[in-house]
């Protein structure tokens, strides 16, 4: 049985006796994990065409991706727009990142940052982490490492490694916050094998003392996710 591509979420369905939307939900799912993506299409727009806001969400994630159709950024953008009409921060995440790297359209990160932010104001840790980063660099928004970092954080405290890595890059820059090669450490400690993760460690660990370095450590160790942010 073929395991899920990473690039496609298939969210959980609750089921009921004679509900038709969540049967053909159900389906397009099974016909996904089987690899029969022309199936898997059908069945989600079966779902999709009576208001099914996930199966809504893994057609534009096929269209985008090309799997049981020709890739359609056109199509994967209008699919994603209905399922985000119905507050899928997936599909509103989805749409910011199109929008950012301007598939399918002219890049907007003004547009992005937008859609990013109405998932990053629901909570979702890849809305915050990805409109940190507009923050840091000053596209479709102001550049403010303030923002930035509140951002990185609320994300970091979902276990977001992609936050995590970016918060110990902050610390280590002084930028947003008062620079601290403890806190820098242990954000990269925390971000594991996260892009450069490993190169900054041995960067910053060069400038610590070995008291400094078990206290990183310690801290590292102790830490928990939290669902709010600090």
């Amino acid at each position: 049985m073929r395991k899920f591509n990473p690039a496609i979420v298939i969210l959980a369905c609750m089921l009921a006796t004679g509900n038709a939307c969540a049967d053909d939900f159900s389906d397009g799912v099974s016909y996904y994990e089987q690899g029969d993506f022309s199936s898997a299409l059908e069945s989600f727009k079966a779902a999709a065409a009576k208001g099914n806001a996930d199966a809504q969400f893994n057609l534009g994630l096929m269209f985008l991706n090309g799997e049981g159709v020709a890739q359609d950024y056109k199509q994967a953008l209008n699919w994603f727009e209905q399922s985000a009409s119905k507050g899928n921060v997936k599909a509103q995440v989805n749409i910011g990142r199109m929008y950012a790297k301007g598939k399918g359209m002219l890049a907007n990160h003004g547009i992005a940052a937008s859609w990013f932010r109405k998932a990053a104001d629901q909570g979702y840790a890849d809305a915050q982490y990805s409109l940190g980063i507009l923050y840091v660099t000053g596209t479709g928004a102001p550049r403010d490492y303030n923002k930035a970092r509140e951002l990185f954080q609320q994300a970091a405290n979902q276990s977001n490694a992609s936050a995590k890595y970016q918060l110990g890059l902050l610390y280590l820059k002084g930028r947003g916050v008062t620079a601290n090669l403890v806190e820098a450490y242990k954000w990269l400690i925390l971000a594991g094998d996260y892009d450069d993760s490993e190169v900054f460690r041995k960067y910053v660990a060069a400038k610590m003392s070995k008291e400094e370095v078990i206290e990183a450590q310690a801290l590292a160790k102790d830490w928990k996710p939290r669902k709010t942010a600090e």
